[in-house]
């Protein structure tokens, strides 16, 4: 099947070379396109992307939410399957890819994410926090009522993305709503582990508890049922981009 990798980046000069080489050595797979999709990269990281085969697109910062990034990215796409991968989100090997596509086969999978193995510089709270979401687990599972998904290094059928868009409003766990979403629709989610990345923020403190509290909203308002899906037409135009 033709895939599509949809690479989200700003200020990613320092890990976004080895993610490409890295990518572009796949093995096993058919044909695939690199999208990356900046939001006003001031380090390299524009010219370090564009020494690789890729699909640079430009986004304002200011228009910048999560779901918005990956929207305008998938809309450049023309793979069955969509492949988001963060900038700083290393494949463990070279069959990562062939790994993370091969749960499609099962027409009922409408969405597969992969494992996140840390990184040197991880934290002891957001190491805890991977165990406890799952994304660090060695065994493979379907979900059908767990919302649980990574935008880091996951991957969908585009034509459930084009019926339903991530939701640009939210800032943060735009993944999880949408992996929500699917399931409420009968559609299945795979954690396949053996499409590992190395994955891990390295943060402060102070920014980890910032990025989970941005979280938060989205995913109790998923488990209370309260987040009302926010149909695509709802949603605002998407920004005005260049390549």
């Amino acid at each position: 099947m033709d895939a599509s990798i949809v690479i989200r980046a700003k200020n990613e000069a320092r890990d976004i070379g080895e993610t490409l080489a890295t990518v572009f050595r796949q093995k096993g797979v058919g044909t695939f396109e690199v999208i990356v999709v900046d939001s006003g990269s001031t380090d390299g990281t524009l010219d370090i992307a564009r020494s690789f085969p890729v699909r640079v697109v430009q986004i304002p910062p200011e228009r910048f939410t999560y779901g918005r990034a990956l929207n305008v990215g998938i809309a450049e796409a023309t793979g069955d399957i969509v492949v988001s991968l963060s900038a700083h989100s290393l494949p463990a090997s070279d069959e990562w890819l062939k790994q993370i596509l091969a749960p499609f086969r099962d027409p009922s999978i409408g969405g597969v994410y992969g494992r996140h193995m840390p990184r040197r510089n991880v934290g002891t709270l957001e190491l805890f926090g991977m165990h406890l979401s799952g994304v660090a687990s060695s065994k493979p599972r379907r979900q059908e009522r767990d919302m649980m998904f990574s935008n880091a290094n996951g991957a969908f059928r585009r034509a459930l993305v084009v019926e339903h868009p991530f939701d640009e409003t939210l800032p943060g766990a735009e993944d999880l709503a949408w992996a929500d979403w699917i399931e409420r629709q009968g559609w299945a989610v795979y954690y396949e582990p053996r499409a590992a990345v190395f994955h891990s923020h390295g943060e402060s403190l102070w920014r980890l508890l910032r990025r989970m509290v941005k979280d938060q909203p989205t995913i109790w308002g998923l488990k209370l049922g309260v987040l009302a899906h926010r149909p695509a037409a709802d949603q605002s135009a998407a920004p005005a981009y260049r390549r």
